[in-house]
């Protein structure tokens, strides 16, 4: 049976910071050098400002909220001066050092709180996400992406990479009674207790088994930039927030569990993004037939905490339960609702590699 956490909302730090566009440009001109314009960016837990400089150069300047560790800071900023060394070709943002040659720097807010500020390179393009539908190529070029970014992170290790992070549906809150009775929609419940039951006196126990390595564990539509009008060519990946030590078959689980909300044929878009990701990850018959419950993971805790952000931590609650909420139940319904014999069927019959020799 697997393990379970009890449920602590104090570990779901879903609010970034909010530093004046003045502390921001100050920031930009003492530490860095830099002056230009800046615009607000998304970011679930860190303030993030896309920096146009007066030279034409575009940053990222991310300020982490307060609760974050100079650990799991000093994790991301590893973890990209890592690819660059494994993979400099791989398209990932690169860490600016200010004037003293930091990778990370200390700002206080008004209220004399400590928050770790960075700056990127920034990735130019247009998130695959804005494309309503992903055809197979593109979703194969993403399983690529992902697959590439998993490999050069083999070997790769840190002491912030087992740090709890809210994404990971191994880390126990999945199972808790707050999040199933309070946080599932009353129309994705049934079935989503359905597989949890098998999932928490079963296959979890065995993906957690699998060998673990560092995995970016986010690269969803939103964080994978391709060029513009161009789905299949990608430029790049983004978002470091939810690296974890994890096994990869739940790296690949959340890209693709992301992906079936831009194409509803499950099956060939499985087979498009596991062929994209098995050219760079080897993924054993074992593995794979663990990819179901993989993903019913993924989709259950997805469901869970945006409709814990709804009603606790979104600037705009009715947008986000209208958009995001309704959005991951109706796909992850469909997911929840496809035979799991007749998926898993298709997945090793296809891709196992006992079955392709």
């Amino acid at each position: 049976m697997s393990r379970h956490r009890p449920f602590d909302p104090n570990l779901l730090r879903f609010n970034p910071p909010s530093f004046s566009e003045d502390a921001l440009k100050k920031v930009l001109t003492q530490r860095y050098g830099i002056c230009g314009t800046l615009k607000h960016l998304a970011g679930e837990r860190d303030q993030n400002t896309l920096v146009i400089a007066d030279s034409g150069e575009k940053y990222v300047l991310k300020i982490h909220g307060p609760d974050e560790s100079e650990e799991v800071v000093d994790f991301q900023v590893q973890a990209l001066l890592h690819l660059q060394r494994m993979d400099p070709a791989l398209s990932v943002p690169r860490q600016i050092p200010d004037h003293e040659d930091n990778q990370a720097g200390r700002l206080n807010d008004q209220e004399d709180r400590p928050h770790w500020v960075r700056l990127l390179s920034f990735i130019d393009g247009e998130p695959l996400d804005h494309y309503d539908h992903l055809d197979l190529p593109a979703i194969n070029a993403l399983g690529e992406t992902a697959g590439r970014l998993c490999a050069a992170f083999r070997g790769f290790e840190h002491p912030a990479s087992t740090v709890f992070m809210p994404w990971d549906p191994l880390n126990g809150i999945i199972f808790s009674q707050t999040l199933r009775e309070e946080y599932l929609p009353d129309a994705i419940k049934p079935i989503a207790e359905h597989h949890l039951e098998r999932l928490q006196n079963d296959t979890i126990s065995k993906i957690q088994d699998l060998p673990h390595q560092v995995t970016h564990h986010d690269a969803h539509p939103g964080n994978v930039i391709c060029e513009k009008g161009h789905p299949t060519r990608i430029a790049g990946v983004i978002d470091f927030g939810d690296l974890i030590c994890s096994p990869v078959i739940m790296d690949l689980s959340v890209a693709l569990s992301n992906v079936l909300r831009h194409n509803e044929d499950i099956l060939e878009s499985t087979s498009a993004m596991v062929l994209g990701y098995a050219k760079f990850v080897p993924l054993s018959e074992h593995m794979l037939g663990l990819l179901y419950d993989s993903l019913c993971a993924s989709y259950i805790m997805l469901v869970q905490l945006l409709s814990f952000r709804a009603q606790h931590h979104a600037n705009d609650p009715e947008k986000l339960q209208q958009e995001d909420v309704a959005g991951a139940v109706s796909t992850a319904l469909r997911f929840l609702q496809f035979d799991r014999n007749r998926f898993l069927d298709h997945v090793i019959k296809n891709h196992s590699p006992q079955h392709s020799t």
